[in-house]
């Protein structure tokens, strides 16, 4: 009997001590049940937007503090005190390369100089020696300047006024050798001119006018000059 009334007593007593606890306890207990229902809450997958009401005197643990957001658009400028953008956040615009035209390598082949043609060492000089009423008689000076004996070709045409040739000669050389083909006149030397020297060429033609002039003489080619 002593037993039970002290146990008796004593849940009485520590009843009695333990009610003033109770209501800190019961509030406790509710503020551990508001946590953990938004701890669910934040952690549910089908919430797209959660709002997290801040407890006086509760500080979140770290893994259930919503994630700050993060944007990928670049923060707008701030303006200076003088208006213009700061030199921290000016944009930098690159310069694009200047393209210049290419120059394209020439398909064409290189100009090949050709070579001059070497100036003649034969040459002639047409005159006329001595007229007369119905003929006249003329010359070719054959003259050689290069730097070997050459023989020579000398061509004459006349025009109508010109009749028929009388004679022809060589002075003072070896004669030549004339052939005729239509109206052109042809003397082939008989012997090489000399370095330095000349040789010549004569004839005598009849004519029914004053001039005695060839519309064409040529010594090995070249055109002769007048004199």
């Amino acid at each position: 009997m002593r037993k039970t009334a002290f146990r008796e007593g004593g849940f009485r007593e520590g009843l009695e001590e333990s009610l003033p606890w109770l209501p800190i306890i019961v509030a406790v207990g509710l503020l551990l049940f508001m946590v953990l229902a938004t701890g669910f809450r934040l952690l549910s997958p089908d919430r797209d937007d959660v709002i997290v009401e801040a407890v006086p005197g509760f500080t979140l643990p770290a893994p259930l503090r919503p994630a700050a957001v993060t944007s990928s658009a670049a923060p707008a400028p701030a303006p200076s005190a003088t208006g213009s953008l700061s030199p921290a956040v000016r944009p930098s615009f690159s310069r694009l390369p200047v393209r210049t035209p290419s120059t394209r390598p020439s398909t064409r082949p290189p100009a090949v100089a050709r070579p001059s043609s070497p100036a003649p060492t034969v040459t002639g000089t047409y005159r006329v020696m001595a007229p007369y009423d119905r003929e006249f008689i003329g010359e070719v000076l054959v003259t050689n300047s290069g730097a070997a004996p050459a023989d020579w070709v000398v061509e004459l045409i006349f025009p109508d006024e010109v009749g028929e040739l009388r004679t022809s000669w060589v002075e003072s050389a070896p004669q030549a050798t004339l052939s005729r083909s239509g109206d052109r006149y042809i003397w082939r030397s008989g012997a090489p001119v000399a370095v330095g020297s000349s040789a010549p060429l004569r004839f005598q033609y009849a004519h029914t006018g004053t001039g005695g002039r060839p519309s064409s003489c040529t010594v090995n080619g070249t055109p002769c000059s007048f004199g």
